[in-house]
């Protein structure tokens, strides 16, 4: 879980990363722990300037140990300005303006750096596509199918479970840096010895839910001599053999550098301006990026696997296996907890919005990023399922445009009746931002900071006396500068998801 999720689409062109990131030579791995270093400092620093004890390392620290090596700031120098290719879409003043802070060391100018509206991001998303459309690639390796299409002959599979194939090792998903950083996701072993019985049981429940509702061709799976057509009939008749079935709607901060270094997990969330005033104060609050999926676990005799269902900066809404431990700091909420029918039926809308995601990226290949963004983040999918099954919805941010639903039945319904945070001028719905922190109790988070501005804003709220009218969207040069670098630290954790694949 480390998407975002979970916002989590490259947005920045290709020339940013891709030479650095493509390449094998010593200099490539200094650039892309300079590119990683930046980006996440810069999306870290929009936090309130108050110091947070924590057992993980903030950028500005690891920022400011690594500047003593001449080899980095060479690299770094390098990035910021001796090579063309290494600005991307930075316009000369916002490369100039990062380079003086950065090589001047000052790094709790980082932690200053300011926030970006929803707003803001939508403008960072549609710079960087149109920066694509000129250059006609994004540097990227091209992008494997996740999800087989639907087929044109039937096809009948068996279950396919217990499933053969070697748990992935401790560090499968880890990419050395240099300079003593590493990128992506600690292996969980608990987890790994499940990981082919979940692998296989996500295929099955994707291909499952392409086949057409209305009947033609079919992939079908035979399970005890039934033949199962959809992935909810799946999940039911695993559950009348004796296994327990759970979806778990849960939440967490997004995890955009996934860095460590030296083995200490790197703090390093996407915080957004909800444009909500913190009383007594005179600024907005700021807030890390939740991310949310839903999460199927399955315990019996045949099948023991636990899947998760979002839509990530890979541009794919599908079933993925987990494996892979989440560093400490994204916490972790189960906000509703489904069983029996109820389960049922949230795997059935999921199969619906994978199938409808499937068939609106048919329609319009032409949209940047796989979809993210333009079809919502991963919290939209998920926010879909919550209003379905709870009648409303509590999730943030949400940035689907709907009218690429609108041929989409049931799901294009669900989609247009989203409370989509990119159309307000105003402050955010508090109700929904507290929400989509990932704790049970305020008290229990571990940024004291971010838990002062959130219980000033919970007590505002039952109170009845908070505004909705904050500072609004930052006009300042660094604000251009500060989405641009998010996107670019979205294309390393692209990067980083196809070379998981």
């Amino acid at each position: 879980m480390t998407a975002f999720p979970m916002m989590a689409a490259s947005m920045m062109a290709a020339s940013m990363m891709a030479a650095s990131m493509m390449a094998a030579s010593k200099l490539a791995r200094l650039g892309r722990a300079v590119s990683a270093l930046i980006l996440s400092g810069t999306l870290l620093c929009s936090a309130p300037a108050r110091a947070d004890e924590a057992p993980w390392l903030p950028v500005s620290q690891v920022m400011s140990e690594l500047a003593r090596n001449p080899e980095f700031v060479e690299a770094l120098y390098r990035r910021l300005g001796r090579d063309p290719k290494a600005g991307g879409i930075l316009g000369p003043d916002e490369i100039k303006r990062l380079r003086e802070m950065i090589l001047g060391k000052d790094f709790k100018g980082l932690d200053r750096f300011p926030g970006l509206t929803v707003q803001g991001m939508g403008r960072s998303v549609r710079l960087a596509g149109a920066m694509l459309d000129r250059s006609g690639d994004d540097g990227l390796p091209p992008e494997p199918a996740t999800v087989d299409a639907a087929v044109d002959t039937a096809v009948d599979e068996e279950l396919g479970i217990p499933a053969a194939g070697t748990p992935p090792a401790p560090d499968a998903y880890l990419r050395p840096l240099g300079f003593g950083l590493e990128a992506g996701d600690r292996v969980d072993p608990v987890l790994a010895e499940r990981y082919a019985d979940g692998l296989r049981l996500a295929e099955l429940l994707n291909r499952l839910s392409l086949n057409a509702p209305d009947g033609g061709r079919r992939y079908r799976v035979v399970l005890d001599g039934r033949t199962l057509e959809t992935p909810h009939a799946l999940v039911e008749a695993l559950a009348r053999n004796g296994h327990d079935v759970e979806v778990r709607d849960s939440r967490y901060f997004a995890n955009f550098g996934d860095l460590i270094y030296h083995g200490r997990d790197v703090l390093t969330p996407f915080w957004i301006d909800t444009q909500l005033p913190v009383p007594g104060t005179d600024r907005n609050l700021l807030v890390p990026v939740s991310h949310s999926q839903h999460e199927l676990v399955v315990r019996g005799p045949v099948v023991n696997a636990d899947l998760s269902f979002y839509f990530g900066i890979d541009g794919q809404a599908v079933f993925r296996p987990s494996v892979t431990r989440d560093q400490g700091w994204v916490m972790g909420r189960v906000a509703h907890r489904y069983r029996g029918e109820d389960a049922v039926e949230a795997i059935r809308l999921a199969g619906a919005i994978l199938r409808a995601y499937d068939a609106i990226k048919r329609r319009h290949p032409e949209l940047p990023f796989g979809g993210y963004y333009a079809l919502g983040v991963c919290n939209d999918v998920n926010a879909m399922i919550e209003l379905h099954m709870r009648g409303e919805t509590t999730l943030f941010p949400l940035t689907l445009d709907p009218q690429f639903f609108r041929d989409e039945g049931e799901v294009g319904r669900l989609a247009g009746n989203l409370p989509v945070d990119n159309r307000w001028r105003s402050g955010a719905d508090p109700r929904r931002v507290l929400g989509s922190i990932p704790v049970e109790d305020l008290s229990t988070l571990p940024l004291p900071s971010l838990r002062e501005d959130l219980e000033r804003v919970r007590v505002a709220l039952e109170s009845g006396r908070l505004s909705r009218s904050g500072a609004g969207d930052f006009v300042l040069p660094g604000v251009v500068a500060a989405g641009i670098l998010a996107a670019g630290l979205w294309s390393v954790r692209l990067w980083l998801v196809r070379r998981r694949r």
